[in-house]
């Protein structure tokens, strides 16, 4: 400890302090060291990290070895203890008595290290309601918690809350990191995500107070375990593209680059720019923006255009008045099982801050609720203080009643399908051709939405091209890469005769090679232009994968093709195994079991005519799209760090999570991992599944309580008073486009695109999950060639 502290005594007063022994750095208390706070500082000290690595190392070991896990792992099991008493020497003629002194203290050592050992077990269990249940720090000091303990057994010396916040806790963490990191260098195809985050406690920035920012980074295995890393606080600083990039390093080369696959986050300027230079760095990595954010950022964008004012502003009063008034909820449902409706009575939806698509949730469940909340108004059993909702309800002659009811029916049309898609991505399991084949299946659904035209849907012409115009431009701005159409074209559930156009008479037919080495014919290859675009795609990350390789060898595993294949053997591989793929031929005509395209890759990566393909496209498969674990651990942050536990700071909240997280499900024996759900069509969600991310009520997500209506007591809904909410409305004349512009090979009528977000089936049209495709003979492709041929 005497390394880590300087210590200090005023003169005056006679009173010792300590602080930090790195130049620099301003950590100073009062009173004497103690060896749990040096170390609890040290370990999270940046000047000292940076410029006393050795000694930061020394203190991380330190913690590590000496947290109640490790000291738990080292120790012998309580029916394995043997008490290993040293023989009595031997007496002496003139010894009358043996000398018991030896034993009595071999005795109580054993003894003690007994008690000891169950000290330990229990307060790494209470460490464990901490940070996995949540047990509120401050009851382990209360009297009731001291009696409970002192019942259950005279060995246990209760822990008060200052021990576990400043030594079991950062010491455990520790121990955690290192043991993911462990785990982690045995995987390969990682995800890497990270999103920011705030926390209650303010932090003195000059004369400022300001949130706590945080940003979390997390590791998502192909079998979607997720690991929470780090998470990086910054309040003091600019979060600028170098920042992001150098704290994603760290984090990245703490495990080893060749582990990850790719990296995924939402696309704020800093993060999307923060990726772009990441994968750069990283070359063998791929670049996704997260699809659920750029999802609901799409919703967003409808959601301010100016023919949407009136209905948005409405909506949120309506909402706002019912969440605020239990005696007006009563009445609702009341008048609804009056009227005998069909359906069960829904609760209505608030419109909160943090869950996706919540204005479509919000108009969906008020929908067919307005019909009793007009009797009520009428019948003068409820009355609205905003004077417009209230004349709307009541003056049924005016046509804004008839408005609001059409504009919000056309809106939940509109969206219907983006936020169908929505909710099927968040799948832990989704990969890229997911999230291709549900971004064209929102484009058909709407492209045959308005076909139909405004005599039909009651939708404007206008209406139509502007929210034609936003899919175009968000689309556009999601599809900047191949990885997705390379995705979908190896996905082996699709045939790609339901999803792409046919070639046309006079199209330029591609014919790979000129004369077939399979079959000693002339073939020409279906959908040539969509297959020259994965060909190129995965030729140019192969060479990058081989170039990674001969510069670090010791970063592919034993069985990776690198290590048993030239380079000529490789290349050659890849295009012969590409023509066979794209022809349905063998061996790339085997089952699709459970729908788990990642699953059939793998049954073909050691096989001699597939594994050049294979090796590409399980990384492809093995991907994570979007940055959901952040959510969560956002989600888990801020129930951790509720009102009554807001003083917490940074470090003691990313201690807790990473703790719980490990003990609640890597190190758990009686943990079940979830099983492979392959994204499905969307009314094949589970209705449980699909309640909780339509209202957003998932356990340990909130403190807030259920109302009578159903809608939680929680800060998501914005405050003011009850005029017409407006904000966020775009006064500029929106862009309109007349159809949507999305890849040339698609065919946008395709019925099995719309079927995948409909909710009853439009056709016999379904995934692949079993069919067999016709056999073919094997046949042994050569390559006598010393250098690798990539011009094909």
């Amino acid at each position: 400890m005497s390394q880590l502290v300087i210590k200090y005594r005023d003169k005056d007063s006679q009173k010792n302090s300590w602080g930090c022994m790195a130049s620099g750095c301003s950590f100073l208390r009062q009173g004497n060291a103690q060896l749990e706070q040096a170390l609890k500082h040290a370990m999270t000290c940046k000047i000292l990290q940076a410029n006393h690595v050795e000694l930061w190392q020394q203190a991380i070991q330190e913690s590590g070895d000496n947290s109640l896990g490790a000291r738990l792992q080292k120790d012998i099991p309580d029916e394995d203890i043997q008490i290993e008493v040293e023989p009595p020497t031997k007496r002496l003629r003139a010894q009358n008595t043996l000398n018991m002194a030896d034993l009595r203290e071999t005795g109580k050592r054993v003894k003690e290290e007994a008690r000891q050992l169950f000290q330990d077990k229990v307060d790494h269990v209470i460490m464990c309601l901490i940070c996995i249940r949540g047990l509120v720090p401050h009851v382990i000091e209360s009297p009731e918690w001291k009696e409970l303990m002192g019942l259950l057994s005279d060995s246990y010396h209760p822990t008060s809350a200052t021990i576990f916040a400043d030594k079991h806790i950062p010491r455990e963490a520790v121990y955690v990191r290192e043991m993911q990191i462990k785990a982690l260098r045995m995987i390969n195809n990682l995800t890497l995500t990270f999103d920011g985050n705030t926390t209650r406690k303010p932090q003195s920035v000059g004369e400022l107070k300001v949130e706590r920012s945080l940003y979390t980074v997390h590791a998502t295995t192909p079998s979607r375990e997720t690991y929470f890393l780090d998470a990086h606080e910054a309040s003091d600083e600019r979060h600028t593209t170098q920042w992001v990039t150098d704290k994603l390093l760290k984090v990245l080369r703490s495990i080893g680059e060749g582990n990850w696959g790719a990296t995924c986050s939402d696309s704020t300027n800093v993060t999307k720019a923060g990726r772009r230079e990441l994968v750069s760095i990283v070359s063998t990595m791929l670049d996704f923006c997260d699809v659920v954010h750029h999802l609901h950022n799409t919703i967003g964008d409808i959601n301010k255009l100016p023919k949407l004012k009136f209905l948005m502003s409405m909506l949120k009063g309506i909402i706002k008045y019912f969440s605020k008034s239990t005696y007006s909820t009563t009445m609702l449902r009341k008048e609804r099982n009056l009227a005998g409706d069909d359906e069960p009575v829904k609760a209505l939806e608030k419109i909160g801050k943090t869950r996706f698509g919540t204005y479509w949730t919000a108009a969906n469940a008020l929908d067919p609720c307005l019909p009793h909340i007009r009797n009520l108004v009428v019948a003068k059993s409820i009355k609205f203080k905003n004077t417009k909702i209230q004349g709307m309800f009541m003056n049924w002659a005016s046509g804004k009643y008839g408005e609001f009811e059409q504009s919000i029916l056309q809106y939940i049309t509109i969206v219907a399908p983006i936020i169908h898609s929505l909710w099927s991505l968040e799948a832990a399991h989704a990969n890229a051709s997911d999230v291709f084949i549900f971004w064209l299946a929102i484009i058909a659904t709407l492209n045959d939405l308005f076909s139909k035209g405004p005599n039909v849907t009651g939708i404007p012409v206008s209406l139509a091209r502007e929210v034609t115009a936003i899919i175009n431009k968000r689309y556009c701005e999601f599809f900047t890469n191949e990885v997705y159409f390379v995705a979908f074209a190896l996905d082996p559930r699709y045939s790609k005769s339901e999803f792409l156009k046919k070639p046309t008479v006079n199209m330029t037919t591609i014919v790979i090679p000129a004369l077939s080495q399979r079959t000693g014919q002339r073939t020409p290859l279906p959908y040539p232009h969509a297959y020259t675009r994965v060909k190129d795609f995965l030729k140019e990350q192969l060479q990058k994968d081989l170039a990674n390789y001969v510069t670090n060898p010791d970063s592919a595993l034993p069985a990776s093709i690198f290590k048993v294949l030239s380079a000529a053997e490789i290349a050659s591989g890849l295009r012969h195994q590409i023509e066979a793929f794209w022809c349905d031929e063998w061996p790339f005509n085997q089952q699709v079991k459970e729908g788990n395209p990642l699953a059939w890759w793998e049954s073909l990566q050691n096989h001699p005519h597939a594994r050049v393909l294979a090796h590409l496209a399980i990384k492809l498969f093995s991907v994570l799209v979007n940055s959901m674990p952040d959510e969560r651990t956002n989600s888990t942050i801020t129930w951790f760090n509720s009102p009554i536990r807001g003083n917490q700071n940074a470090q003691t909240l990313i201690d807790m999570i990473q703790i719980g997280q490990w003990y609640g499900k890597h190190d758990n024996k009686d943990y079940v991992p979830s099983k492979y759900r392959p994204v499905v069509k969307f009314r094949n969600i589970e209705e449980s599944v699909l309640c909780t991310v339509q209202t957003g009520h998932a356990d340990n997500e909130s403190e807030s309580t259920p109302g009578i209506d159903g809608m939680p007591d929680s800060d998501d809904e914005d405050g003011g008073d009850d005029g017409l909410l407006e904000s966020g409305i775009d006064e500029r004349q929106p862009a309109q486009a007349a159809a949507f512009e999305i890849h040339p090979e698609i065919d946008i009528d395709s019925k099995a695109l719309k079927d995948m977000v409909s909710t009853h089936p439009l056709s016999a049209v379904s995934i692949d999950s079993s069919s067999v495709l016709s056999s073919q003979a094997p046949t042994t492709v050569t390559d006598d060639s010393e250098d690798a041929d990539w011009n094909y």
